[in-house]
């Protein structure tokens, strides 16, 4: 898997993630997660349950800045297991398919349009490729 094929797994499934530790989903979804993570032993399992329950009483007692910092960490947790262990994908595009999540949504096309005028600058970035303009002239 590259870079960019695991970021556009680890996002989504980070924010599923999340939004299941706010939900009545939790204790359904709260055991596949960490029996995905932790590779189904019995002692990283159990390790990785500890950790979800720690970042849902996180969020739970201060939402405003704790859910973006958790989404990052969960995010980060998915791409290394997900570095370590590439046939995980499947299970975890499978989980992720059980919640109503498409896995394979980042990877349509993307489509921005952007004009600049009047000494004016435009930066678009999508999927890592920056793009630049800018205008050199005034237009009086």
């Amino acid at each position: 898997m590259s870079e960019l094929e695991i970021l556009q797994m680890a996002t989504p499934a980070a924010q599923a993630l999340l939004s299941c530790m706010v939900s009545d989903a939790w204790q359904a979804t709260k055991g596949k997660f960490a029996k995905l993570l932790g590779r189904d032993i019995e002692g990283e399992v159990q390790i990785v349950e500890s950790d979800l329950e720690e970042s849902r009483r996180g969020i739970l007692e201060n939402s405003s800045v704790s859910s973006e910092v958790t989404t990052e960490v969960w995010k980060a947790r998915f791409r290394q297991a997900l570095i370590a262990n590439p046939e995980m994908a499947d299970d975890l595009r499978a989980l992720l398919n059980e919640l109503g999540v498409n896995a394979d949504a980042s990877n349509g096309n993307v489509s921005q349009t952007a004009v600049a005028r009047d000494n004016s600058v435009v930066f678009q970035q999508a999927s890592g490729v920056q793009k630049y303009y800018g205008s050199t002239k005034n237009n009086e």
